[in-house]
């Protein structure tokens, strides 16, 4: 994850192995808050590639269409750019590029997770 404007992005909770001893599977949660307003957006992750699969979700806060994102996201996967504007999920297989993932126009408040296999689960969850 980047370093990011805490005056838009605040952290829920995060889980690894170092916060729960042994733990195998691990996640990142954080509200993204409307209010930045610049082009270039707040960059979430950078790109990189992981060893084993890994899993990102997007839900808005907006009751009265709970498809819409109420945001637009550009992820790339596999080097192609995906500009997605409804609350998605997504899985991203092991060895395949990932990110940079950018979030703007913000609306409304935003659930963020990724979770992914973390300690000992690296070598026994790798993914398909």
């Amino acid at each position: 994850m980047c370093r990011t404007d805490s005056k838009y992005i605040r952290p829920v909770a995060y889980i690894d192995e170092t916060v729960i001893p042994g733990a195998e599977f691990g996640c990142d949660t954080m509200w993204l808050l409307p209010g930045e307003k610049s082009r270039a957006g707040q960059l979430i992750m950078d790109e990189h590639t992981l060893p084993h699969g890994t899993s990102i979700t997007m839900t808005a806060m907006n009751y009265e269409d709970i498809t819409d994102l109420c945001a637009e996201a550009e992820l790339w996967i596999g080097g192609e750019k995906h500009i997605i504007n409804k609350s998605f999920g997504a899985y991203i297989p092991p060895d395949v590029k990932q990110g940079p993932l950018i979030i703007r126009n913000i609306t409304r408040q935003i659930f963020f997770m990724i979770s992914h296999p973390v300690g000992e689960g690296i070598k026994k969850y790798r993914g398909r």
